[in-house]
């Protein structure tokens, strides 16, 4: 069953072997509470401040931790157990490791393309070796100098996703007859339509700015507005804000569109021939998640080895595959399975790249602006 990345699980692998390390640990006094994970039941997650060489801690969105497979061989062939903790978001992510003060026992997390600079900036990054990265040379060159992170000096890019259109195919035909092609589809068919967006203010208030003619990074207050009152003209066919739960809707014909995250959404078309996922023409959100070492990380070559590993096309290829995104792995391409290749939207087209943005980081003065219209628009306050 497919995870969101969205959506929060705690995942841990290997817990036999990680247990036997952390009494160890515990038993010297080491061990350092980690803030409470409220999201997932309220318990407390205990991870070891100092950590020997014989257990790996990541921290990551679920798809990328929870894959037994690429674990297992990762453990046999090193020796290292691997233990992970998912979060929802990157924000989520970020607080707990700025109030760990670089002593949040992690080696490894998985920050998106814009709160890698937000981090570096915070100096929450170690620099990444090189030397100990030989497969780095797997990785496509242009996603190397990516703006966020150009030279790939604190990160290394793993998937690519972009933010698009599910639609069920009878239930669109039907009704409407001509399939969407891109974001003005919503407005023109917008009495017909019922529909979701997802629960973000700077996607759904970035797709308004870039339908207007501006960049999903606008910071003028006037321009944010004019996005505000063009998204207030669709409201009649939102039937709700959410980032997950369009799924069951959509498959039963109640929803005809969604807006969607790429993996999210391919996802379901790869079990349901009646759903499609299709990147808008004119351009649109295109992130990349990473992976990252920690400020205060102890494990630093076990999380080196991790890195390199990950980025072998084979281990690359079954990451694809079950997370539905697209490689930044250049050898892995080939490899993913057939039915993943076949989808056009996994992976932008040149002309789509061309007209799309990455969200990037923003000034909270400017963040208080988005989030002010947005309440405005989910609540109905106009």
């Amino acid at each position: 069953m497919h995870i969101s990345r969205r959506k929060f699980l705690r995942q841990t692998a290997y817990a036999a072997s990680a247990i036997a390390s952390a009494s160890t640990l515990a038993a010297c006094g080491i061990f350092e509470k980690s803030p409470q994970e409220t999201e997932s039941g309220g318990e407390d997650v205990e991870r070891p401040v100092t950590q020997d060489k014989r257990t790996l801690y990541l921290y990551g969105w679920a798809t990328y931790i929870n894959n037994q497979e690429v674990l297992e061989d990762f453990t046999k062939e090193t020796g290292i157990a691997v233990v992970g903790d998912a979060y929802d978001s990157n924000e989520v992510m970020l607080a707990k490791l700025e109030a760990s003060g670089g002593r949040s026992g992690y080696s490894v997390i998985y920050p998106s393309d814009y709160m890698v600079t937000q981090m570096r900036d915070l100096k929450l990054l170690a620099p990444l070796n090189k030397k100990l990265l030989p497969n780095i040379r797997n990785i496509a060159p242009n996603y190397l100098e990516l703006p966020h992170d150009r030279g790939s000096i604190f990160s290394i890019p793993v998937s690519l996703g972009t933010t698009g259109i599910a639609y069920n195919v009878e239930a669109v035909k039907s009704v409407i007859g001509e399939e969407p092609m891109d974001w003005s589809y919503l407005w023109e068919h917008k009495e017909k339509l019922r529909i979701t967006l997802v629960n973000d203010p700077r996607e759904v208030i970035g797709m308004a700015l870039h339908i207007l003619g501006h960049s999903y990074n606008t910071k003028e207050t006037e321009k944010i507005e004019q996005a505000f009152q063009k998204l207030q003209e669709l409201m009649p066919a939102i039937a709700n804000f959410t980032t997950d739960a369009w799924r069951d809707p959509l498959a039963s014909g109640d929803l005809m569109m969604c807006m969607a995250f790429s993996g999210d959404a391919i996802s379901l078309a790869r079990q349901d021939p009646n759903i499609k996922y299709v990147l808008p023409n004119n351009g649109t959100s295109i992130w990349t998640d990473t992976m990252a070492i920690p400020r205060g990380a102890s494990n630093i070559e076990g999380a080196h080895a991790w890195i390199n590993y990950v980025m072998r096309p084979e281990v690359a290829a079954k990451i694809s595959d079950a997370n539905s995104f697209g490689t930044t792995n250049k050898l892995a391409k080939t490899m993913i399975p057939d039915d993943l290749k076949a989808i056009k939207a996994l992976e932008p087209s040149e002309a789509i790249t061309a007209k799309s943005d990455r969200i990037a980081k923003l000034d909270p003065e400017v963040l208080q602006v988005y989030e002010g219209f947005w309440t405005r628009l989910t609540t109905g306050l106009g």
